[in-house]
């Protein structure tokens, strides 16, 4: 049985994009998409905080649903599966990126041996 919790925070989400779409010109169908996104990237990482989960899953719809369409638009045609697959990842790239450019280190380049 789910969680009170989780529940009240997919009720809570479902209504958010359903008023969203209503009251205002978004796409449906790719908030929905980049909501689903964001939500598979959010569960899978359960070892990260709660609160740093809620920014991560904010950060990713709307990064997804931005940026999913400009950019995989010419790969997948429908906006919902390129807002979809761009949520899921943008923010895992983003991690893995800032990871290795943290194992960077500068002064070998100016001393090479």
């Amino acid at each position: 049985m789910a969680e009170p919790s989780s529940t009240a925070m997919a009720v809570t989400t479902a209504a958010s994009v359903t008023m969203a779409t209503l009251f205002t010109d978004i796409d449906g169908a790719t908030l929905v998409g980049a909501v689903c996104g964001a939500s598979l990237f959010v569960m899978s990482k359960t070892e990260l905080a709660v609160f740093v989960r809620v920014i991560y899953l904010a950060i990713s719809i709307f990064i997804g649903y931005q940026g999913g369409q400009p950019l995989l638009g010419h790969i997948l045609k429908e906006p919902a599966i390129s807002a979809f697959v761009f949520s899921a990842c943008c923010i895992n790239f983003v991690l893995q990126l800032m990871e290795s450019m943290q194992k960077i280190n500068v002064s070998t380049w100016f001393n090479p041996k």
